[in-house]
């Protein structure tokens, strides 16, 4: 049945060169509306609400930006994802699910044949995989910050290959002008004529807007699929839908937050069957509001007000 996991008998050499050159993508279908919060209907009736300090608790915990960036990386336009590693309608299904989640929260999904912008992996061997890809390809994953690139860096790139995980996801991100203009050039400190070539961008002469925001560039994300074994293929497109749509924290303190990201968590029994309307509405405030925020703590504070009013 397409919603039990296979893995197809691929080698991490072979999975390596599916994820970064593949041009495999998906094509969404009608997206399907978001959960709901719950109405209980007794002699009065109840409508569930949302405070405003679980509202900033929940903001907090579910997302984790480079540090000494001050806005929440997002992707620009249009999304193109990749699948590999399982037969080609598993791979399709997935895909589709996270292509249908991206147009909820306003973005186009890639057309066939578009360069993956997300690189989605099953294997039984994501250590070693990780470990190849970065041999052949270390620019992929930007970490070393080079220039107007912003990744979580190499002690969390080393959690990433490492860690044992079910799912696991890294992101990059590039640095561009307010209105998502490319930063061209390099400063150079001559001798004679000082710093020369330095990046410029337009200002909006603005202290509550920055004359820069953060593009979401690639993001990979590995599966392995010993862990995710009898899991339906809704359940986990939910999950790595989200951690592809935002710069999820891993590490995340989620006990007691509504949220996707408590599938895999061993503080509940209660598993997750999709995302939650917290998850929706969050991701729905993310893509919303101004993103060229001069802080971090604007940014949260924009998303939980936006969040508080669905």
């Amino acid at each position: 049945m397409i919603n039990q996991l296979k893995l197809k008998t691929v080698s991490a050499l072979a999975l390596m060169s599916l994820c970064v050159v593949s041009t495999g993508t998906a094509q969404a279908t009608a997206p399907t509306a978001p959960a709901q919060e719950e109405l209980v209907v007794s002699d009065t009736v109840v409508i569930r609400g949302r405070s405003p300090a679980e509202t900033r608790r929940y903001v907090d915990e579910v997302i984790a930006p480079p540090r000494g960036t001050e806005q929440f990386a997002r992707w620009d336009d249009r999304l193109c994802v990749g699948v590999s590693g399982i037969p080609n309608a598993q791979a399709q299904y997935i895909a589709d699910r996270i292509a249908n989640r991206a147009m909820q929260v306003g973005l186009r999904p890639g057309k066939p044949g578009c360069k993956s912008d997300v690189s989605v992996i099953v294997t039984t061997e994501p250590e070693r995989l990780i470990e190849a890809m970065r041999d052949a390809y270390e620019p992929l994953f930007g970490v070393n910050n080079e220039s107007r690139t912003a990744s979580l860096g190499k002690a969390a790139f080393e959690e990433f290959k490492t860690t044992d995980r079910p799912v696991r996801w890294w992101h990059v991100a590039e640095t561009r002008g307010a209105d998502g203009s490319r930063i061209e050039g390099e400063a150079k400190n001559g001798v004679a004529d000082g710093i020369t070539g330095a990046p410029s961008v337009r200002s909006e002469g603005s202290r509550l807007r920055s004359a820069i925001r953060q593009d979401l560039s690639r993001a990979v994300v590995v599966i392995d699929a010993r862990q995710v074994s009898g899991l339906s293929l809704d359940t986990l497109g939910d999950f790595v839908a989200f951690v592809t749509l935002a710069q999820a924290d891993g590490n995340g303190d989620t006990k007691g937050v509504d949220t996707i990201l408590n599938l895999f968590a061993d503080h509940t029994d209660e598993k997750p069957e999709t995302w939650s309307s917290w998850d929706a509405d969050f991701l729905t405030a993310l893509y919303a509001v101004p993103r060229n925020t001069v802080s971090l703590q604007q940014t949260k504070s924009l998303i939980a007000q936006r969040m508080e009013r669905e």
